[in-house]
């Protein structure tokens, strides 16, 4: 028997819809059941939208209104549309008459109900202050670290090579942001064990001073093959054209290692490396091929020094940028530890421990405790679920699929959207595990194929993006195993894994629309002009609104840089008229430093200050 759905749903299949529809229809069907549904979703603004749309549905149930939810509902309770509308009238009543009830929240929230209703059992003082939001607790934390430097002369040294270091490399040196920036990994699962550092600066800074001597020496090795290379050709009076491919020599490519050079040697290098015949044609001079046996032996060396040391080097070269800042995180997570104590203040992330409550056998107790009993759950966004939450929800779920013989777990997600992570979010959980955990035979998993938001050209290229992104993966995969970079259980287990992630998650257009729609992908320098209003244009020309294009990008920055085009654009086309064009809205396009009057006032400062620069610059 069917007691949980799982709902796979990518962008624009109606997920919404459903989560409001199996609300609405357990309390039509039972009014009085409002105070045993408990819906979770992962933001407050979520919260609202979906107690928004189930109480303007159950309004529109109970005065008369049309409503797309009527006919499903007379059909699936088997009732009339009198009745339909009665029951939602008095659930709307009950609702509104005992609001605290109507739980709809996050599951932060939820969580934090338990770890307040157990304060006893968890030891911790009665006016604890849970903090769901840490960006405070960071930035406090990182000004007191910062401050510390008055009074630990190791932190002080430790932080003025940093700043060195960064002055070297021409990168951004602002020590507080750089901490802020990584400090959220403090409130992550998977951190923890990883900050709390168990070596000393000191022995820190001697282990990547280690690795650094030998990827320097490495290199070193590798440059003088090079150069040896480079020195036995100009002896015997040859030029790097006289070997095969001549102009376009392999050997020009295989003598830019004596400057430096660190790339993967070309498939033509690599071949000549092992193959002597690979050297020379009928046309070489006979000194070029005198000498080849040499050179070969040389270029092997070369190989085997790239092959053996590039993962050294890629490791060390990560390390050595990050090894600093690894370091002054663990810092910055006992000044989080100490701010907390403190303040008696518990970030909700550390109740993790919690869980050891949740089982079972304490779910009756559970629920005696925080005062409420739930028999029906339904969970938004599920992809972000983390595993930790997951092992937390699993035996109260258990617990109401036990209870009833209805359906009392929805489960609703997008795994395409688990590749981003948020949250720890393990996409086998919406994938497999979480029908394995609640029993397949009690779990039906039901995939939204229909896309009532996007036009054809654009789901079908949603559809085929992922078969083309596998074959990437694949390939690389099989590079990597030919080479021997990882082993066949890996390599089988990794093979296909976009198409096993992905499989039966293929939409379907909607329908009855005659515009097919439009979808174009352009790679370009990031430094040179970008051709997307070129391509709007051509959209636009074509029959398409303003309204109906979608420009994505690849990070905040071209975000940025995207607007203050468009921006520029839409002034240099339409100027101020009112109306005319397009409008763009962004959160940086609202801050001061965009406006055009304080552009202007800066140029004008920066030129009073130095005469030399010109216009352009001064604006820049």
């Amino acid at each position: 028997m069917i007691r949980a759905k799982i709902l796979n749903a990518s962008a624009g299949s109606g997920k919404t819809y459903q989560l409001a529809y199996k609300y609405i229809r357990d309390v039509v069907e039972r009014p009085e059941l409002y105070r045993a549904i408990l819906a979770v979703t992962f933001t407050n603004k979520a919260t609202e939208e979906m107690k928004s749309r189930i109480l303007r549905e159950l309004h529109a149930l109970s005065n008369g209104s049309p409503s797309g939810y009527l006919a499903d509902l007379c059909r699936e309770l088997g009732m009339d549309e009198r009745s339909v509308r009665k029951r939602a009238s008095e659930a709307q009543t009950r609702i509104l008459h005992d609001y605290s009830r109507f739980t709809v929240l996050t599951i932060d929230r939820f969580f934090q109900r338990i770890v307040r209703a157990f304060i006893k059992e968890l030891g911790i003082d009665l006016d604890y202050n849970i903090e769901l939001e840490t960006d405070s607790i960071l930035a406090r934390s990182a000004d007191a670290l910062i401050e510390e430097i008055l009074e630990d002369k190791q932190l002080e040294r430790w932080l003025m090579n940093y700043v060195e270091e960064r002055f070297d490399e021409g990168s951004r040196w602002n020590v507080r942001d750089d901490i802020l920036s990584l400090g959220a990994e403090i409130f992550r699962e998977r951190s923890k064990d990883m900050i709390q550092l168990r070596q000393t600066k000191e022995e820190l800074q001697r282990t990547v001073s280690a690795m650094l001597a030998r990827s320097q020496q490495t290199k070193r090795q590798l440059a003088e093959c090079a150069a040896d290379m480079r020195e036995r050709i100009a002896s015997a009076g040859v030029d790097p054209s006289d070997f095969k491919g001549k102009g376009r020599s392999f050997v020009y490519s295989a003598l830019r290692y004596a400057d430096g050079r660190i790339v993967e040697p070309t498939a033509t290098i690599r071949k000549a490396a092992a193959d002597i015949n690979a050297w020379c044609g009928k046309e070489s001079p006979a000194a070029a091929k005198a000498l080849a046996p040499e050179l070969r032996e040389r270029l092997e060396e070369i190989c085997r020094l790239y092959d053996d040391n590039i993962s050294h080097w890629n490791s060390t070269e990560l390390i050595r940028e990050n090894y600093r800042s690894f370091a002054l995180l663990s810092d910055l997570y006992r000044k989080v530890t100490e701010l907390c104590r403190a303040e008696n203040i518990m970030v909700l992330n550390e109740t993790k421990y919690v869980s050891r409550f949740i089982n079972g056998d304490n779910t009756p107790f559970i629920y005696e405790k925080i005062g409420n009993r739930y028999e029906r759950f339904m969970i938004d966004e599920f992809q972000d679920t983390s595993v930790k939450e997951w092992e937390n929800f699993l035996p109260l779920l258990q617990n109401a699929m036990a209870q009833s013989a209805d359906i009392s777990v929805l489960l609703v997600g997008d795994i395409k959207q688990s590749i981003y992570r948020w949250r720890g979010g393990d996409w086998r959980l919406l994938q497999s595990r979480a029908a394995e955990s609640l029993g397949h035979d009690n779990t039906q998993i039901v995939p939204l194929t229909s896309n009532y938001r996007s036009l054809a050209a654009v789901v079908e290229f949603n559809n085929r993006i992922v078969e083309i992104d596998n074959r990437h993966l694949n390939a690389l995969l099989d590079e990597a195993h030919a080479a021997g970079a990882i082993n066949g259980e890996t390599f089988a287990a990794l093979r296909d894994t976009l198409l096993t992630a992905y499989e039966g998650h293929e939409q379907t257009p909607r329908k009855n629309d005659p515009r097919p729609g439009f979808v174009r992908v352009e790679i370009f320098d990031r430094e040179g002009d970008s051709p997307m209003t070129a391509v709007i244009e051509d959209a636009i020309a074509r029959g398409y609104r303003y309204s109906d294009i979608l420009v994505l990008v690849r990070d905040a920055k071209d975000g940025i840089r995207a607007a203050r085009q468009l921006f520029e654009y839409k002034h240099a086309r339409f100027g101020d008229k009112d109306g005319a064009g397009f409008n763009v809205m962004t959160q940086d396009a609202l801050t001061i430093s965009r406006s055009r009057a304080v552009s202007f006032v800066i140029a004008v400062l920066r030129l009073s200050i130095d005469r030399r620069l010109s216009i352009e610059r001064a604006i820049y």
